[in-house]
């Protein structure tokens, strides 16, 4: 997989320092985009037996980010260009998204740098026009107790985009070819599950050398819409004795005809430990004419968990219903709001799960 991924990098950079004119392309220029979210909306949570915090109430949420982006051609037809994201909304030390260089020509298109694998970004799931139920984002107004155990990002409980290890952003270097008739292929190295970080990694001491790989089919078959997509990723080093390695694998399916359109998606993660899998699926059905659209969707998440000596533990399950819809204002402005409905459960010995209902109202603008 590494020779593969580097030759291919090597006979671009070939190709780019044997044009004899290159130095006579434009300097690339950064153009700022982005997008910008803000979300008003009430919950009612039911916490539980025995549970003391209450978190039904009303409550703002955002999600923004400042994109700094830039492509220039060669003289010999190869681009090159770049792609760093600032959060705008984040609280913790990473406060760039993702960031990476982008080569791309009639070979395809090569991406090197902290940003998602081919297996997260090729996978095809149900529309959604309102808050994400299938990114997690219904936790965010519905608290997931402590008790009930699943990540809800680029994980299967909450996530059919997902990631080997749930390794994020982390530093990768990924293909895709030209899209051929409807297909197109990505191939990803994963070094190891470090982002930002240019320590070399200790193969004996971390999950290290994985690998994610994504296709997908799409076309207009005459008026109606299909897409169909698969992916696997690993890691082949790092795990100890005893322990399985770290894996993801994911399917897609959306059929669209007029204003209507269909999906499901399927996710499938292997931890460690079998205790630690997770499974998920998303459902959902959507109509859109003009401005106006509408999607209704159902995801469901589960993980595993282990029972020893009749105690149950690390088990978790939800569900979560959601009506969304949107109106576009103009262009890069569209008001959105979402009613849904999310129940987390678990069968962990002297544990209960717990379920809530939301209201959500908001804007979403891109610039």
């Amino acid at each position: 997989m590494k020779k593969i991924l580097l030759g291919t990098t090597a006979i671009v950079a070939a190709g780019m320092i044997a044009s004899p004119s290159a130095d006579a392309a434009e300097k690339l220029k950064v153009s700022v985009g982005g997008y910008m979210e803000q979300w008003f909306g009430y919950v009612s949570q039911d916490e539980g037996t025995g549970v003391t915090s209450d978190f039904s109430g009303f409550d703002v949420k955002s999600d923004s980010e400042i994109h700094f982006t830039g492509m220039t051609t060669l003289d010999n037809g190869i681009s090159v260009g770049i792609n760093v994201q600032l959060e705008a909304n984040h609280n913790g030390s990473d406060q760039i998204d993702e960031s990476y260089l982008i080569v791309k020509g009639n070979f395809g298109e090569i991406n090197l740098g902290s940003e998602n694998s081919a297996l997260y970004k090729m996978n095809y799931a149900p529309d959604e026009y309102g808050i994400g139920i299938n990114s997690g984002d219904q936790g965010d107004w519905v608290t997931q107790p402590s008790t009930v155990s699943g990540g809800s990002f680029r994980s299967p409980f909450g996530s059919t985009n997902v990631e080997p290890n749930r390794t994020n952003d982390s530093e990768k270097l990924t293909y895709y070819t030209p899209r051929i008739e409807g297909f197109q292929l990505g191939v990803s190295y994963i070094p190891d599950t470090n982002q930002d970080a240019n320590a070399q990694p200790d193969r004996n001491a971390s999950f290290s050398d994985g690998y994610a790989i994504g296709a997908n089919f799409k076309r207009d078959l005459g008026g109606f819409d299909l897409g169909v997509s698969g992916g696997y990723g690993a890691f082949t080093e790092g795990a100890t004795a005893g322990q399985d390695d770290p894996a993801a694998w994911a399917l897609g399916l959306t059929v669209g005809f007029g204003g209507f359109s269909a999906g499901a998606s399927y996710a499938k993660s292997e931890g460690t430990t079998d205790a630690l899998d997770e499974e998920g699926y998303n459902l959902g059905v959507a109509y859109a004419s003009g401005p106006w659209g509408v999607s209704l969707g159902w995801y469901h998440g589960e993980r595993e968990g282990s029972t020893t000596a009749g105690v149950t533990s690390g088990t978790g399950e939800q569900n979560t219903y959601a009506l969304s819809g949107k109106y576009a204002l103009g262009p890069g402005v569209t008001a959105a709001a979402t009613l849904g409905h999310t129940e987390f459960d678990t069968d962990n010995t002297g544990a209960e799960g717990t379920d809530g209902t939301y209201f959500v109202v908001g804007m979403k603008l891109s610039f």
